[in-house]
């Protein structure tokens, strides 16, 4: 215990003091904040993960399935496979086909062959190779040799002895892009495979020299056929786009369509020349009519008067009667005899005028205007004239306007139809264009051929590559099956594959039992990992006080990785809250054998180590295991402490190998444990306890099923669960985490305990620390 500090046994033996309340340092999670934010749901882990920690059965898996497929194949017999190539365009079809379209018949030569547009159907053509019609001659062949060779054997069925064969035993494709077929065939003897290609190949040169010679027959004589329609065809065009120009008088429809454009732009002209001078003479008319106060009909009268001699002789004898009445009545009164002989003279004189005006006319005087009449002086009458003149001029524009109107009518009307007559007329020269390239095509073609069956009497496929099964350079044949190297690899694959499917399962029949790494345990509970503690055979005992260490200069290191990873573990739980320091906690696991008891020792040694007072408690009354540990009696513990108010100074140990480390045993097994440890008496012991030491840490009995670490743990700074890797069960995990939470008991994190990882790599790193130092 601390100096100077009062002892505790007074605290129990006056029962009549007020209890001391216990003063504990605030937690790290507290109820609300944690419970909001940890989670209980496992996340699974990654597919790489779960193969990493399943390694050793992923490697034996694999190597199993190799061994396997390494005995397996030494037992399978070899298997060949022989082939030939032909060329099955022949060059001589398609240089004369070229020379014949390109040359001397002026026409396009034909387009290359291409995916889109294939001169030759090579998918056709090995279906065709492949039928029995063609195959048959072969198989008769082949059956002289070989009697269990027929169609079926070759082409359709699979073949059971050929284990590594997909297809049939006889094949043929297209290789690659080119104008070539390949044909493979498979078995065991190499004999009867070089029999049967070289068969096969003779087979298929005889059917191409037949096929040719058909080919051609049929091409020339669907060719024949075809020229007679199309001649027809050329004449009955020609002769409607005759017709066509006759009736409606065209030649050229584009020289017509100038000529009809050209024609309405000039009626178009004529019309409003001939409107302009219609407008100019009624203008003049109206101006002269207004003149003269006489109408076109008046105006004729006094015309035909001014030209008629008798009627003019009268007119002037009467002005001069006028004028010598006129000139006497200044001299004579009116009834002089001279006076009346003038009157007398011109009352004669006008009914004779009068007469010889009605027969010029022809019409009664009565209804004539005086100024019809009258006498005309050259002005008046050059204006009747012009009048009479202007008048006849309307007539003739109007006339004429009416002419001009007609017949832009009819040329619109006419020029409105004309497209549809040379859209007509084009459509039958595009087709007759068309229909005579297909009749020079045809001619074409059928003088090629003819060329064709005259010139080439026997063309075959040409064999570009012989039948024979591929050797190596040494002259050994070359065995497509079994591959050996092949064969492992592929077994290699397949083992790995099957080994992260085993891993896979078994992590997931696994998964519902226990942990098996510490990223399994983070994986499942998102709470602090405070520590990893590595598998050991110290657990059951502990080590001597003093640890081995090396000296490598002035640094001393640790050796042993089980010592270090409980520093680790001290150093991680100081740094959980520094402004208030972790002053007591409470460790315990779900199940029994999860390493509690070890871990609460060995932390205790390690916090002392550290230079902490500390003491270490066994509260698990039920089955107490710190005793046996540190090798100290149990006759007097905290049982006696409380049931029995024995002073706890006299019942507190010092331990023999570690000078800052104080334990408190359990003592005798009382009836009721859970009573001992939820009494008052027991609040009050572990509020004094905390206040003179460092730390106190309680060992526990397990979660699951007892009250006991959830009654202390309320009145410390937390408790720390312990998780024995390949020990803890999943589901006890969940299930005491569950009861947690709904306790709202304050956890400072996991330990996950017996991990067989973590040794390797502390003492990796300790090594290489050495031989760095030294060096």
């Amino acid at each position: 215990m601390k100096p100077g500090k009062k002892s505790q046994i007074a605290l129990f033996n006056n029962n009549k003091k007020a209890a001391v309340q216990p003063k504990l340092s605030s937690v790290l999670y507290e109820e609300e904040q944690f419970f909001a934010t940890a989670q209980t749901e496992e996340e699974p882990l990654n597919f790489w993960e779960i193969c990493r920690n399943r390694s050793f059965l992923v490697i034996g898996v694999a190597a199993a399935v190799t061994t396997g497929v390494f005995a397996w194949t030494l037992t399978q017999k070899s298997e060949y496979e022989g082939r030939f190539q032909l060329l099955v365009e022949t060059p001589v079809t398609q240089n004369t086909l070229a020379k014949v379209y390109s040359g001397e018949l002026k026409l396009q030569p034909a387009s290359p062959a291409t995916p889109e547009n294939p001169v030759f159907d090579y998918e056709s053509q090995i279906q065709v190779l492949q039928s029995p019609q063609v195959m048959s001659p072969i198989i008769k062949q082949l059956q002289a040799k070989y009697p269990e060779i027929n169609y079926n054997y070759l082409l359709n069925e699979k073949a059971d002895n050929l284990p590594f064969l997909q297809g049939t035993r006889l094949s043929i494709n297209r290789f690659k892009n080119t104008k070539i077929i390949e044909v493979r065939y498979r078995d065991f003897n190499p004999k009867k495979i070089q029999f049967v290609l070289e068969k096969v190949a003779l087979g298929y040169r005889n059917y191409s020299v037949q096929d040719t010679k058909t080919q051609i027959s049929q091409s020339l004589d669907f060719v024949k056929s075809k020229i007679p329609n199309q001649q027809k065809r050329q004449q009955a065009l020609q002769t409607e786009i005759q017709k066509l120009r006759q009736q409606y008088n065209f030649i050229d429809p584009q020289v017509q369509t100038q000529q009809l454009a050209q024609q309405i732009s000039q009626l178009q002209t004529q019309r409003l020349d001939a409107q302009t001078q219609l407008n100019q003479q009624r203008l003049l008319y109206i101006n002269l009519q207004n003149q003269l106060g006489l109408t076109q009909q008046q105006a004729l009268m006094a015309s035909a008067l001014s030209q008629a001699p008798r009627y003019q002789g009268m007119l002037t004898q009467l002005q001069q009667l006028e004028g010598q009445i006129a000139i006497n009545s200044a001299t004579y009164t009116d009834n002089s005899p001279q006076m009346q002989l003038l009157r007398e003279q011109r009352k004669n004189l006008i009914p004779l005028l009068k007469k010889e005006a009605q027969q010029v006319l022809g019409t009664d005087l009565a209804k004539v205007n005086s100024q019809v009449l009258a006498f005309q002086d050259p002005v008046r009458i050059k204006l009747i004239e012009q009048f009479i003149g202007t008048a006849n001029s309307i007539q003739i524009l109007g006339v004429r306007n009416q002419v001009l109107e007609q017949a832009a009518k009819q040329l619109n009307q006419y020029s409105q139809g004309f497209p549809v007559i040379f859209r007509r007329y084009a459509d039958l020269q595009r087709e007759a264009e068309l229909t005579n390239n297909t009749l020079n095509g045809l001619l074409a073609k059928q003088q090629a051929l003819q060329l064709e069956a005259v010139g080439k009497k026997e063309v075959a496929w040409e064999v570009i590559a012989k039948p024979e099964i591929p050797r190596y350079k040494n002259g050994e044949l070359m065995a497509v099956a079994p591959i050996m190297p092949l064969n492992l690899a592929l077994g290699g694959l397949a083992g790995l594959l099957f080994g992260m499917l085993a891993a896979q399962l078994a992590e997931r029949f696994n998964n519902k039992t226990v942990f098996n790494s510490p990223e399994d345990v983070k994986h499942s509970i998102r709470l602090p990992l405070l520590g990893v503690i590595p598998a050991s055979d110290k657990i059951l005992r502990l080590p001597p006080a003093e640890t081995t260490t090396i000296d490598v200069g002035s640094s001393p290191v640790p050796t042993d990785a089980f010592e270090e990873a409980f520093r680790s573990l001290n150093a991680n739980i100081r740094l959980l809250n520094v402004n208030s320091p972790i002053a007591s906690c409470v460790i315990t696991s779900c199940q029994v054998a999860d390493g509690k008891s070890t871990v609460a020792v060995n932390l205790a040694r390690a916090a002392a180590a550290m230079g902490q007072q500390v003491l270490l408690v066994d509260a698990d009354l039920r089955r107490p295991q710190v005793h046996e540990m540190l090798g100290l009696p149990n006759w007097q513990g905290l049982h006696n402490v409380i049931a029995e108010d024995v002073d706890v100074e006299e019942v507190i140990l010092r331990s023999p190998r570690d000078e800052n480390l104080f334990v408190l045993t359990s003592g005798p097994v009382p009836p009721d444990p859970t009573k001992v440890l939820s009494s008052r008496k027991m609040q009050h012991l572990m509020a004094a306890l905390a206040s003179h030491f460092d730390l106190v840490i309680y060992d526990t009995p397990p979660l699951l099923g007892l009250a006991d670490a959830n009654l202390l743990a309320a009145h410390t700074n937390g408790l720390m669960l312990v998780v024995g890797l390949h020990q803890t069960e999943r589901e006890a995990l969940l299930l005491a985490f569950e009861d947690l939470k709904m306790a709202g008991i304050p956890l400072l994190g996991m330990v996950a305990n017996n991990d067989k990882g973590s040794r390797y790599y502390y003492q990796s790193y300790v090594q290489n620390y050495i031989e760095e130092k030294s060096v």
